[in-house]
């Protein structure tokens, strides 16, 4: 005994410090620095088969533009290099521009010339023309000031940005008004903020400088040419610039993809581009942020530096409303010797394999057959396999056995069963302890079960939830009405649950994130606005039984502007819906039609986060532009696999599960054990509360009572989320209070340890009718031992595990105790636990 209590105890250490410190890594800052220190290329010029620079040709106007440069060299291995710190350069006319160390560009004078860039033998040239080079021009408020408070952080939502300012000031989140701001900045308390006759006295400037104090501490040097341009501009009396200047249409990053050695740097640019044609280089102006800090991080100025890991981030990179995203790529520096045998079952496969060759991670192998039926039992039918069902998968030879056991179990009731219970989570069907709610709870409970156990066409099943009008005596899908009752909820929930976006930061002010707009926000809120409600009891959140109707008309108005906002799906135009028609039908003709970007995308990432633990887009439900995937060409394919079955939900249930990725093993090699990212194995998961208590019942043979419902009912379904359960509170059961998945606790604690070891509730079942059952067996004990392993863990006892536990039996007098130890041990262990 005292071997599997060592056992169980390492385990729960090692999960509790991990908790531990993952809260520490996840509370710590990240924080950026101005001044990155510059690694020596990893490249000599002799290695260097070819050089290339970006632009490849200069046009600056103005004295106060410049150009960022980037130098790459190429290796015959076609690896890529940053070469801008590393070259020399030299200008045929140096009287009209400079460059310094990080490749900037800066004009002097007006005229042509070249740029000559020298890597050892190889030379490159690049042609520039400067206009009014010695000149600066005028400037306007939106195109040039406002900027630069936004990447000085003066309107975040922490400092002057935030609703009602801060210090007197105020100023739009991140200046998303910046009519607004020009007035708030240069007339709010009496233009007292600025002083034309001696710029630098300006407390707009004495404060940015901490001449004065200033609660949000230093934000410019007045070496920069920031501060220079704030003082031509407050010295030139502050204008507003002309009310034809051209607007910013659109921020692109170069280059949008690099791959990168272990400790490597690349420089990074950021281009504005305009209404008017033009463009500019903003990249001290753009800010920066590195998806994932583990992999690479990125400094002020867009030099990514690449760290000891293998993986990929993603660098975002943001300016005045507009987004865009740098790819970075950093694969293993260990060469496996030769690249494993590795079928392809269907397009999953090669698109995985693919990515993991540009990686040099090479996938773990297949995993043995016990630890795949236990993984497929659980992550679809939502059930330990029975002992029957292991050792008929194990000695079968049909080479189509994995393909039959996926297409059986995604036609059994416990497929529904345990699908109903994830969509009832994310639809929130809430009692919130009131009994009149508990009839419908149960009947929207039903009808999503029926749907999913019928294959009803995902569109279908949605169409009856968002457009569901009556009662849900009537209609059960009402009942997702009586949960999300306001307007903002509709939106947020509807998007985040069947568009895969979080939209809500738009209700108030533009996405900082994404190309959303307030506009596009109560665009969406007006396909609800004839939503209309009448009857049923009880108070305010906790209402039952109403009546869902739709009214004759109904519209939404902007927050800002007061004008009323038509309704239109993102990106599309505005539409114009007759009196006593529906709205939220035309929502979803919107979110169904084959070319929607999000709609069929949001679903397949859902499902893939479902079994492989992380979305191709993770997190699994915030599918914007700056948090890409992390195999875009897979998520297409199964987006548009699944358009193209007219949704079927277990089409792709099955094509997942069906893949030959789906069934790699969990256990790393060499290469890919700190690869999280891209599959190359299965990344462990703990069981949800439900499936581990009906586990833990089904092993015991002690099922668990759930008040008012039949004795055969099962945890995973409980049709709603007020039925009192410890073991299910305590191991993360949602409250579903929203839509997100991560309401859903997995992660391992304390008490959840305490309780597992020394609560009655446990203890009763694992010395329960099994145990009894057991002791009073007359086989030999080997046999009892073996049928305990395949019940428990879906697999036969090692020879020294079954040694161990042959051993503690023969030490035990009662066999009722013994055998009750041994479950609570295998119950307990990491393997019982999780999906492996």
């Amino acid at each position: 005994m005292n071997i599997f209590k060592a056992n169980i105890t390492e385990t729960r250490i090692v999960s509790s410090l991990g908790v531990i410190l993952l809260t520490i890594c996840c509370c710590r800052p990240i924080l950026l620095s101005a001044e990155t220190e510059f690694k020596p290329v990893k490249i000599t010029p002799a290695a260097t088969v070819r050089m290339k620079a970006w632009p490849e040709r200069i046009h600056l106007r103005g004295r106060d533009s410049r150009q960022q440069l980037l130098v790459t060299g190429i290796t015959a291995a076609e690896t890529t290099h940053d070469l801008t710190r590393a070259v020399r350069f030299h200008f045929k006319d140096p009287q009209l521009a400079s460059i310094d160390a990080a490749g900037v560009l800066t004009p002097r004078a007006a005229g042509k010339t070249e740029l000559q860039i020298k890597w050892g033998s190889h030379t490159k040239s690049i042609p520039i023309e400067i206009e009014q080079g010695e000149t600066y021009l005028p400037l306007d408020f939106t195109n040039d000031i406002a900027p630069i408070l936004t990447r000085q952080g003066c309107n975040g939502g922490g400092c002057h940005g935030k609703s009602g300012g801060r210090g007197g000031f105020q100023l739009s989140l991140f200046g998303f008004q910046p009519e607004q701001d020009y007035e708030w900045v240069t007339r709010d308390i009496r233009g007292r903020r600025i002083f034309p006759a001696s710029p630098e006295d300006s407390l707009l400037l004495r404060k940015a400088t901490m001449k004065i104090p200033h609660g949000g501490g230093k934000r410019l040097e007045e070496s920069s040419p920031e501060y220079a341009r704030l003082v031509r501009w407050i010295e030139a009396n502050t204008p507003h610039g002309p009310a034809d200047a051209p607007e910013l249409v659109k921020l692109t990053v170069e280059p949008e993809f690099e791959s990168l050695g272990h400790n490597e740097q690349q420089q990074l640019t950021g281009t504005a581009h305009y209404s008017d044609g033009s463009t500019r280089d903003v990249t001290p102006l753009v800010e920066f942020r590195s998806n994932d800090t583990s992999v690479g991080t990125v400094d002020e100025r867009g030099l990514v530096t690449s760290l000891e890991r293998t993986g990929e981030t993603s660098v975002l990179a943001l300016y005045q409303g507009e987004v865009s995203v740098a790819k970075i790529l950093v694969p293993s520096t260990e060469q496996p010797e030769s690249w494993p045998d590795f079928p392809i079952a269907n397009f999953i496969d090669e698109h995985i394999q693919r990515k993991l060759k540009v990686l040099q991670v090479p996938p773990s192998p297949l995993a043995d057959d016990a630890t795949f039926i236990r993984r497929a039992s659980l992550q679809i039918a939502g059930r330990i396999p029975t002992t029957d069902e292991v050792e008929s998968y194990a000695n079968s030879t049909d080479p189509d056995k994995h393909n039959k056991l996926i297409a059986r179990l995604v036609r059994s009731g416990d497929y529904a069963d345990h699908f109903a219970q994830k969509w009832s989570d994310l639809l929130r069907n809430k009692r919130r302890g009131q009994k009149p709610r508990q009839p419908g709870t149960i009947a929207f409970h039903r009808w999503l079960r029926n749907k999913i156990a019928a294959n009803v066409p995902y569109d279908e099943m949605v169409r009856g939830v968002l457009t569901a009008t009556g009662d849900v005596s009537v209609n059960p899908p009402a009942q997702w009405y009586a949960e999300v009752r306001y307007l903002d909820r509709y939106v947020d929930d509807m998007a985040q649950v069947f568009l895969g976006l979080r939209i809500g930061c738009a209700r108030c002010h533009h996405h900082p994130f994404e190309k959303y707009s307030q506009q596009d926000y109560y665009g969406l809120a007006a396909f609800f606005s004839r939503v209309n409600r009448t009857g049923g009891t009880g108070v305010a959140e906790r209402r039952a039984n109403e009546m869902i109707s739709v009214k004759q008309t109904g519209q939404v108005k902007h927050p800002v502007t007061g004008e009323v906002v038509p309704p239109h799906g993102l990106g599309g135009p505005d539409l114009e819906i007759p009196p006593f028609e529906d709205p939220r039908h035309y929502l979803v003709d919107w979110m169904t039609q084959p070319d929607n970007p999000y709609f069929a995308r949001a679903f397949v990432n859902r499902m893939w986060a479902h079994f492989f633990g992380r979305g191709l887009v993770h997190p699994l439900d915030d599918l914007r532009v700056t948090n890409p995937a992390a195999n875009e060409p897979l998520l297409a394919a199964l987006a548009e696999e699944f358009t193209r079955s007219d949704y079927d939900m277990r089409h792709i249930v099955e094509l997942i599960c069906t893949s030959n990725i789906y069934q790699l093993s969990s256990q790393a090699n060499e290469i890919n054990l700190e690869e999280t990212q891209n599959y190359a194995r299965f990344y462990p998961q703990r069981l949800s509360a439900e499936i581990l208590l009906d586990a833990i019942d089904d092993v015991t043979d002690s099922p668990t009572r759930f008040s008012g419902l039949p004795k055969t009912t099962r945890a995973l379904q409980l049709p709603d989320e007020d039925y009192s359960n410890q073991f299910l509170t305590l191991f993360g059961r949602p409250k579903r209070e929203s839509a997100c998945e991560c309401e859903r606790v997995s992660e391992p604690s304390l008490s959840q340890s305490l309780f597992v070891m020394n609560n009655g509730f446990v203890l009763s079942k694992v010395t329960g009718p099994y145990a009894v059952d057991l002791a009073n067996d007359k086989r030999e004990a080997e046999r009892k031992v073996r049928e305990l392993f395949l019940k428990t863990l879906s697999r036969e006892p090692t020879p020294q595990e079954m040694q161990n536990a042959l051993k503690y039996i023969a030490s035990e007098k009662d066999q009722k105790t013994a055998f009750g130890n041994l479950i609570w041990t295998l119950v307990n262990t990491k393997e019982f636990l999780f999906v492996h």
